[in-house]
């Protein structure tokens, strides 16, 4: 019975040592965590939105957007707006973020995510410029544009990866839709 109690203090010990560097490695790894998550969320706006010198979260989000963003140029003008969206691509979640500049045009599309996981080779390419290119340049509120050929809109989907198109064209004529409202704010 002795040996049980011992082993027992044992493990408890051991226990109790392992849990208490978990939370101090926790603690002192949640702020670089965070401070990197959000350097690559302005990354992906400025990316997106390269006229923009600094961006400002929107007070109201539409339903079904993760997030929006104004975006300033240096001299403190809007230069246009950035919305985010995850919606259900093939393999899984497909994050976009979606740049509208001031004039209405799209200015460009960022697609991919944490979670990403479209079939390599195929929906993957969704995520490459050759695809999220074609969406630099469309009219925002001509929303029947922003659409894959199939649905009778101007965007080529990727071969053999309709579905992870159409994905990324449905979220972003979403996010473009959203976005109308703080650009006509702007103007």
């Amino acid at each position: 019975m002795r040996e049980i109690a011992k082993l027992g203090a044992k493990l408890l010990l051991i226990s109790a040592v392992a849990g208490l560097l978990l939370g101090a490695t926790n603690a002192v790894t949640a702020g670089p965590i965070q401070a990197q998550s959000v350097a690559a969320a302005n990354a992906a706006r400025q990316s997106v939105l390269p006229s923009a010198a600094s961006f400002e979260r929107a007070a109201e989000i539409p339903e079904g957007i993760d997030e929006i963003h104004l975006g300033y140029d240096a001299s403190g003008t809007l230069a246009g707006c950035t919305g985010s969206i995850t919606v259900q691509g093939y393999g899984g979640p497909i994050e976009i973020t979606v740049g509208v500049g001031i004039d209405g045009a799209v200015a460009g599309v960022s697609v991919g995510g944490s979670n990403f996981q479209e079939t390599a080779g195929l929906g993957a390419k969704t995520k490459d410029a050759a695809f999220t290119d074609r969406f630099r340049g469309l009219d925002s509120k001509a929303a029947d544009s922003i659409a894959v050929v199939q649905d009778g809109g101007a965007i080529d989907a990727v071969s053999a990866a309709t579905v992870s198109s159409r994905a990324v064209a449905n979220g972003v004529r979403q996010v473009c839709a959203a976005l109308q409202d703080y650009l006509a704010e702007g103007n």
